[in-house]
């Protein structure tokens, strides 16, 4: 939590014995920096150093780029220096300085502000892109170049940051490699790979993707085959400067021997294309299994937030079967000090705290399963400890991936103390320097005994928080404080903290909360005390947003599009400015700039009307929707795009909307899907799916139903079968653009092991058809219990809307049984502060209010009775709390669906 102070107050400790031992200091050596080199400073100063440099990936010989530099002040006292950025052939970055001009190439400079020790600020330096030939650059920046400050350290000023490529040519990299998690030697798969140009001219080039056995793709070339095994090749269409496009690359998985792979792809594979970075056209992606095996991973572990030692506790882990063949492996759990999760094994028992263990049943290949592994919350010592899981942690399973079997979840906190946490933290999007602001801070307590800390808020220049503590004054700006209440384990409160908005300068800052700030109260996990929440522009300036962006679904090439934009002032003065509609190959929108035109396709122009502080206006934007090629592209709107109005906040200016398909085909998407809570094996269901043409031009298309273990719908496919379990076909209907329909798709509710399942539905399951975006015809919907077991949930809860504290409330609880076999199960009604409703359980008391209890008579499958449960209003403090039920609190009946036994009804005001 006190990351900069204890990091100060280090290096004053080491400078303090240094001096003790009569170290004398160095001659002092030139402005080029030695790697590895350290000097020793005067006990008490300022240090100054680069913590990052990024700027455009290219720009033609002289033009005008901005470079962000963040320049912080690490040492003990406050202090300003210059700072200089530079473009260097190598990674040395030499400034001018007295004993001659720097071999590298002056981009520009600016003035630091004031930094007080610890603090960070980034700045905007703007300067021509000069350099002697074209080609591939460093981006370096020194602060206080010429050694003019007396610093602690004298020779930590400069860093080399990202590369440029200066000149006039394309510049092809790959940014994405994604694949099957397995496939048999030889299977057909299908890798998704994202090419952008971030050069400064258009062009096109070729692409290549392997399988490799290590991490290093290697093409094939003049001077021999590749090591690696090729999958397959695709043209890459002309790609403006800026511009991206995700290209299918399909071929054979061969490999010499099973196991796993690296998918790889090149750009450029030959080097026949002379671009600005030559040696930036490969990317490494996701691993593959090649063979007849399972792969067994965990792919989610969590549990509670706390336990007294030795309690026992429940970690839900959700384990996947992303092999070629089925299987089933043991799944142990782990509690560890450390984010390495090390099993018992033959070489020895486990450095880790064995929690429990539980067998997964026969998963196939696609297929996952959440687990329940009980087991007490043993560890040597109180404090936090990583949650964590492995399957077949014996290894005695053969599979196609060895090494990923292993998953570090979340954080407990084991002991009796406890444990305060910001969960929230929200405030004014603006306001003036000096100007009183609330601040909402929700405090919870997640440890395992009850507790009191206060909480401080700031505001900070950057995304860290730091309080003022006993090794010296906060970097940050101090807004004020707030005793938080007595809080019992697990619950939560919402404070409100006032104060000053003063700041250094007018700009953006973050606001953060910390509790206990100084740490004088043990806990059970003492570095998660802070939480950055939103920002709030300082000063006085308007601060321009864009807060939606919607247009119609499709259009053809060229078509006169209306776009609605929602465009904000949420600044602390009036003003207006423009605002551009663009149409953009992915999720990032660049407007026409001064550095060159933008990689999107410009749709249309509106003058946003004057805004008051606050105000908001819709617009409407038309234009053509005019693209390079068919396809999907993002609406995205830039209010202020030449960035000629002066704000709060200067980099909040753009929204991406919705998506837009364009061109002359269809668009088919499923809208809805809903079928019967329940099921018994293999009964028949009707399951209702809305299909709809969002395209351009009409056409049909077939839908298919699945029930799947998880949220994602996988089809069958020429890939091979689905992990999920088919349920039915229906053939659409012709569909003219813009036209729905609603199917019913009949068939058997079969799948492995009773439970909850997702109802989904794919239309053009298997992509024969055309489409403007072909990656939006999947649909999840509503879940099934499938089997021969109740189903209990709460329908509905009310009450009276006041009560007087530890006065009498009468609650109203409507159960139903949505299963497929009769049963009963108690209900319990609590009052909460928030709307999650935790009952009492075996792993401690809950957070909430309890109120009373009911048995629910016996409900046939598909009943409902309404009950009335009546308790006092035990609370620790009046103000408005939800009545909620539980019904199976305990968990104690085996149903369906397990984690639908909740719900939040109205809230109550207890009054004194």
């Amino acid at each position: 939590m006190n990351r900069r102070s204890s990091r100060v107050g280090s290096l004053l400790g080491a400078v303090v014995l240094l001096a003790a031992a009569g170290c004398e200091r160095p001659a002092e050596s030139g402005p080029a920096v030695e790697v590895g080199a350290t000097r020793q400073g005067a006990v008490s100063g300022p240090d100054f150093v680069v913590s990052a440099v990024t700027g455009p990936a290219s720009a033609t010989s002289g033009q005008q780029i901005s470079v962000s530099v963040t320049v912080c002040n690490q040492g003990t006292v406050g202090g300003s220096a210059p700072v200089e950025v530079y473009l260097s052939a190598d990674a040395t970055i030499t400034p001018n300085g007295p004993t001659g001009p720097s071999p590298d190439f002056f981009v520009g400079y600016a003035a630091s502000p004031y930094l007080n020790a610890g603090q960070c600020q980034a700045l905007t330096v703007s300067g021509p892109a000069y350099a002697s030939t074209e080609g591939a650059y460093y981006l370096g920046a020194v602060v206080d170049p010429q050694n003019s400050i007396s610093e602690l350290i004298e020779n930590n000023n400069t860093l080399t940051g990202s590369r440029i490529g200066v000149g006039n040519r394309p510049d092809f990299i790959v940014s994405a490699v994604t694949g099957p998690a397995s496939a048999t030697s030889g299977q057909q798969i299908s890798v998704s790979v994202t090419v952008c140009n971030q050069g400064t001219v258009g062009g096109s080039a070729p692409v290549e993707v392997y399988l490799s056995a290590d991490a290093t793709i290697t093409p094939n070339g003049p001077t021999g085959p590749s090591p690696d095994f090729f999958v397959g090749y695709v043209s890459l269409p002309y790609l403006n400067p800026g511009q991206c496009q995700a290209l299918t690359v399909q071929g054979p998985a061969y490999a010499s021997t099973e196991g796993a792979y690296y998918l790889g792809a090149v750009v450029d594979p030959q080097s026949f294309i002379s671009e600005l970075i030559e040696n930036n056209n490969t990317l490494t992606g996701s691993r593959i299994g090649v063979g007849n095996r399972p792969d067994f991973i965990v792919s989610a572990v969590t549990g509670p937030a706390s336990a007294t030692s030795g309690q026992q506790i429940s970690v839900s882990v959700t384990v996947c079967n992303q092999g070629t063949v089925g299987g089933s492996a043991p799944v142990e759990v782990y509690l560890s000090a450390d984010s390495t999760i090390t099993p018992n094994g033959p070489t020895g028992p486990s450095p880790d705290f064995f929690v429990g263990y539980a067998g997964s049943p026969y998963l196939n290949p696609g297929q996952c399963q959440v687990l329940t592994v009980l087991g007490p919350a043993y560890a040597s010592t109180e404090g936090a400890y990583y949650l964590g899981a492995v399957v077949d942690p014996q290894s005695f399973i053969s599979e196609l991936i060895e090494n990923n079997n292993t998953l570090t979840g979340s954080r407990i906190g084991v002991g009796n103390r406890p444990d305060f946490i910001v969960s929230a933290v929200t405030g004014p999007a603006s306001a003036t320097s000096g100007q009183q602001i609330s601040v909402s801070v929700t405090v919870c307590n997640q440890g395992t005994v009850a507790g009191s800390a206060p909480v401080e808020v700031y505001l900070s220049a950057d995304a860290t928080i730091t309080p003022n503590g006993p090794t010296g004054p906060s970097p940050d700006f101090f807004v004020g404080y707030a005793g938080s209440p007595y809080l019992n384990a697990g619950q939560c409160q919402a404070l409100t903290v006032q104060g000053p908005a003063y700041a250094s300068t007018e700009g953006a800052y973050y606001l953060g909360a910390v509790v206990d700030p100084q740490s004088f109260i043990s806990e059970l996990i003492e570095n998660n005390n802070t939480l950055t929440g939103s920002r709030i522009g300082v000063g006085n300036r308007p601060d321009f947003i864009v807060s939606a962006v919607t247009g119609p679904a499709s259009a053809t090439s060229g078509q006169q599009i209306s776009v609605s934009v929602t465009v904000c002032n949420q600044g602390t003065v009036g003003g207006s400015a423009p605002v551009e509609v663009y149409l953009s190959a992915d999720a990032t929108i660049t407007p026409n700039g001064p550095t060159g035109p933008s990689p999107d396709f410009f749709v249309g122009y509106a003058a946003s009307p004057y805004l008051n502080a606050g105000q908001c206006q819709a617009l409407t934007v038309p234009g053509p929707a005019y693209a390079s090629s068919e396809g999907a592209y993002y609406l995205g709107a830039v209010v202020d795009p030449q960035n000629s109005i002066s704000e709060l906040i200067e980099n909040n200016n753009t929204l991406t909307g919705s998506r837009i398909g364009v061109g002359n085909r269809p668009d088919f998407i499923v809208s809805a899907v809903t079928g019967p809570a329940s099921a018994t094996s293999g009964q028949q269901i009707s399951v209702s799916v809305t299909v709809c043409n969002q395209g351009t031009v009409g056409g049909s298309a077939p839908v298919e139903v699945y029930l799947s273990a998880d949220s994602t719908i996988t089809p069958n496919g020429p890939t091979g079968p689905s992990p999920d379990f088919f349920v039915g076909y229906a053939a659409s209907p012709y569909l003219n653009a813009g036209q729905c329909q609603a199917l019913t798709v009949q068939g058997p509710a079969y799948a492995s092991t009773e439970g909850a399942y997702y109802l989904g539905a794919v239309v053009d399951p298997q992509s024969f058809i055309s489409e403007l975006i072909e990656n939006n015809n999947t649909l999840t919907g509503s879940r099934i219990g499938v089997g021969n077991k109740p189903d209990f949930i709460v329908s509905a809860v009310s009450s009276a809307s006041s009560v007087k504290l530890s006065q009498t409330l009468t609650v109203s609880v409507t159960v139903c049984n949505q299963g497929t076999v009769g049963g009963s199960a108690p209900v319990e009604v609590y009052l909460s502060a928030d709307s999650t409703i935790t009952p009492n359980g075996p792993t401690g008391p809950s957070p909430d209010f309890f109120v009373g209890y009911a048995a629910s008579p016996y409900l046939n499958a598909g009943q409902c009775q309404v009950l009335t449960v009546s308790g006092p209003a035990y609370v620790p403090t009046t103000g408005l709390y939800y009545a909620g039920a539980v019904v199976d609190p305990q968990s104690s009946i085996a149903e369906l669906i397990d984690d639908n036994n909740t719900r939040a009804g109205t809230r109550v005001s207890v009054t004194p």
